[in-house]
């Protein structure tokens, strides 16, 4: 159980760390090169407009934390209470299938771990448990996974060092590189579960870390890109779990999105520690 549990952890970190991105539009056609912007504001507003009118996307991720190799996809619906995210990842080798629907995070268990939920294949955490406390934060992030979030935090403590237009995946899209200061986005990493002390030690050490956003031709992001490595380094991590990137791909935003939660006769509650 200790490897399910490190590996659910990671995954329910990574959602909070990366907060969201936003999506490849449908509708997307045209052949003229997105409009540049100078500062982090104006890109903000421009992107804003139109990721709120779109609230569903296919996804991946592909990366490094802590030393441990993972890949995944997905799809979510991003639409505040009534949002919606399944998705497979695979870390450390290890496959590990999730969904949060209704504020609730429902665990896929391989055969030889669901004596711990009474034989089903599906857990759930209990409330106040210690699993629940470890993943209550990034939980809370990754349910209210809106492409909105991202843009806030560029805007927060965003700047952009420099931008190009380009071609990713076949499309013109708006390539922008973007320092993030950590102690102004400190609301979102409280968010991601760190904990409040070392919260106040990475405000005082004026961090930084990079950011790499594609925007499509509708200014919706297409691509992120994310190093948390000097937050890694500045908190002290060992050497060896310092590599922290993380890229995101998104598609198919405003197609409709399908997540239920799986049958209640299928979900057991799960303890671990607690």
């Amino acid at each position: 159980m200790k490897k399910t549990a490190l590996a659910s952890g990671i995954l329910a970190l990574v959602l909070g760390l990366t907060a969201c991105g936003g999506g490849e539009s449908g509708s997307s056609g045209g052949t003229a090169g997105p409009a540049l912007f100078g500062n982090a504001q104006e890109l903000v507003r421009a992107a804003s407009a139109k990721t709120g009118q779109v609230q569903s996307a296919k996804f991946s991720i592909s990366g490094s934390i802590a030393g441990q190799q993972m890949t995944g996809s997905g799809e979510g619906r991003f639409n505040g209470a009534d949002s919606a995210i399944a998705m497979t990842m695979t870390v450390a080798g290890q496959s590990q299938e999730m969904r949060i629907v209704d504020k609730v995070l429902y665990l896929k268990l391989p055969e030889q771990a669901q004596a711990a939920t009474g034989g089903k294949p599906w857990a759930t955490f209990p409330e106040g448990s210690e699993a629940a406390k470890t993943l209550g934060a990034s939980l809370e992030q990754a349910e209210s996974n809106d492409p909105s979030k991202t843009l806030e935090q560029i805007e927060k403590a965003g700047t952009i060092t420099r931008s190009e237009q380009t071609t990713l995946d076949g499309q013109q899209v708006s390539h922008y590189w973007v320092t993030i200061d950590v102690a102004k986005a400190s609301d979102e990493l409280a968010s991601s579960g760190l904990p409040a002390e070392t919260l106040e030690q990475l405000k005082s050490m004026n961090v930084t870390y990079p950011m790499e956003l594609w925007l499509n031709s509708d200014q919706l992001p297409v691509q992120i890109t994310q190093d948390l490595g000097p937050v890694m380094q500045a908190v002290g991590a060992p050497a060896e779990a310092q590599q922290a990137k993380i890229t995101m791909k998104y598609s198919d935003w405003g197609a409709p999105v399908d997540v239920t939660a799986p049958p209640a006769d299928q979900v057991g509650e799960l303890k671990i520690g607690g």
